[in-house]
């Protein structure tokens, strides 16, 4: 038996009708496989995706992400030189007012050595509120219960029996 691939079968022309049918059965054979190989081939790539596809998605992904971290570090780095002119105006706004800043400091401390604090004197004015209001609470509660007491003591006496009231208005009283 000869196959397809057998430089003796090319060059017998006359060659057997067994070994052309076999020759076409095997051509046959091949073509069948190699389409079931594609049909098997095509339904993986349906089903998980072909790497090379999965390969770009990942990296237009990977791009987008990179493209994404350019412009935010584009973003820093335009806040950071913004930063550093305000730093500067800070800086040179110091310098220009630093010397009547530390006047006015001086100024504040002599005023306040002179006249004193106005939050030490407001402390103590709330101290002397404080005592004060204390003060005339135990006034008048000692005021109240004093005159509780007289109360007590003038409608003791007031108090009458009924025997005394018709005396009293006998009298004339």
């Amino acid at each position: 038996v000869a196959y397809f691939d057998d430089p003796r079968y090319r060059k017998d022309k006359r060659g057997s009708g067994i070994v052309k049918f076999r020759y076409r059965t095997l051509e046959d054979e091949y073509r069948i496989r190699e389409d079931e190989y594609r049909t098997r081939e095509e339904d993986l790539e349906d089903e998980y995706g072909s790497p090379e596809n999965e390969y770009r998605t990942r990296e237009e992904e990977y791009q987008t992400l990179e493209d994404k971290y350019r412009t935010l570090e584009d973003e820093y780095e335009t806040l950071e030189d913004e930063y550093g002119i305000l730093e500067e105006e800070y800086e040179t706004l110091e310098d220009e007012y630093g010397i009547p800043e530390g006047e006015y400091r001086t100024l504040e401390e002599d005023s306040e050595a002179e006249y004193g604090s106005p939050e030490n004197e407001y402390r103590t004015r709330e101290d002397e509120y404080g005592i004060l209001e204390e003060d005339s609470e135990e006034d008048s509660e000692d005021e109240y219960w004093t005159l509780e007491e007289d109360s007590e003591e003038d409608s003791e006496g007031r108090i009458r029996s009924p025997q005394e009231d018709s005396i009293l208005k006998k009298e004339g009283l």
